[in-house]
């Protein structure tokens, strides 16, 4: 079941605010193409048979021309009198009859802006994206992703009825925006786009996947300025994970490295004085978690040796800490033949 939007945090409506209509490399035909690429860090997997179907002939589309070139003037005839459906109609009926010509482009294209203009947002989107999977090179493809974003941005935006009704569930939102970024993995603004997809995991307390997203960000555009956002968002979701599991100290662990490495990557950051605060907090809580687990071997187990290598280790990896003194002092008697605390 499709999960209802929440809350959208503060993150997504920068990130959004922030995204234009830049997008992948331009040819020398000055038109703009995707690489297309399946695996992204934290987006949704795609299913073998994902492709979109080539649109088949159908008997509730039939053309009205001998023609292409002359089914593709009824059509826009008919969208200029404002016969939407009908135009709409015979636009897919091109598509399906002639699925070659150059004119089905055209015909694909006219249509998905017909039903963006009238407000079916989610079918627009859908039609640009068979104009994609099918006519990439045979329509402005710059101009197309951006209409998808715009798309994509509204429906993030205005995804309440007039009664407060969640209309689409934000994975289905989210997925959208992933489709972006596939159709253009190297574009411009495909950073900017990974927070807002981040950001939308996070609203709906999906930080695993958050944090696959912002590091994937990390790892495939590490000289951008939304690297350095997404160093401090996926510390922070690490953050709010290690404190949550305060239990599970592999999580912990993981955490203090990654903020660590984050701050010697970019140590100037913009948010190293919070990211610092994190780094103590968790190694605070690295030290109580060893600490208590070597108690846990001296008083409930009973088991002197386990308890002697449990605090040795942990002499060995927090000698300064606060418990130091304490344990030392333990383990001398432990070494002396002391009995385990009850």
């Amino acid at each position: 079941m499709k999960k209802q939007v929440t809350t959208i945090g503060f993150a997504v409506l920068i990130a959004v605010a922030t995204v234009t209509a830049a997008w992948a490399q331009v040819s020398r035909h000055g038109r703009t193409h995707g690489y297309a690429t399946d695996h992204f860090e934290g987006f949704d997997a795609l299913d073998e048979d994902s492709r979109i179907p080539q649109k088949k002939k159908s008997f509730w589309y039939s053309v009205d021309a001998e023609t292409p070139a002359a089914q593709m003037q009824i059509a826009e005839k008919k969208e200029a009198l404002g016969r939407n459906r009908s135009a709409r109609k015979a636009y897919e009926a091109l598509i399906r009859e002639w699925p070659t010509a150059p004119e089905a482009a055209q015909a694909q294209y006219a249509l998905a802006q017909l039903l963006e203009r009238q407000g079916k947002y989610e079918k627009a989107f859908d039609e640009y994206q068979y104009l994609i999977t099918h006519y990439a090179g045979h329509c402005p493809y710059q101009e197309v992703l951006d209409r998808q974003f715009r798309i994509a941005n509204y429906l993030l935006h205005n995804n309440t009825s007039m009664f407060g009704w969640t209309l689409s569930g934000s994975d289905t939102i989210r997925e959208r925006f992933e489709q972006i970024v596939r159709n253009a993995p190297r574009g411009a603004q495909a950073p900017e786009i990974m927070l807002v997809i981040g950001s939308i995991r996070v609203s709906e307390k999906e930080l695993p996947e958050a944090i696959a997203v912002y590091e994937g960000l990390l790892n495939r555009f590490p000289q951008t300025s939304q690297a350095t956002d997404a160093a401090y968002l996926a510390a922070q979701c690490r953050h709010e994970l290690a404190v949550k599991h305060s239990y599970n100290e592999p999580r912990c662990r993981e955490a203090i490295a990654f903020i660590k490495s984050a701050l010697v990557r970019i140590p100037n950051h913009p948010q190293k004085v919070q990211m610092t605060t994190w780094l103590n907090e968790l190694t605070a809580l690295l030290i109580e978690q060893n600490y208590q687990q070597a108690v846990f071997y001296d008083t409930k187990q009973r088991n002197a040796e386990a308890a002697k290598a449990a605090y040795r280790r942990f002499l060995t990896e927090f000698s300064d800490s606060h418990y130091a003194a304490q344990v030392r002092e333990r383990l001398m008697q432990l070494e002396k033949g002391a009995a385990p605390l009850r």
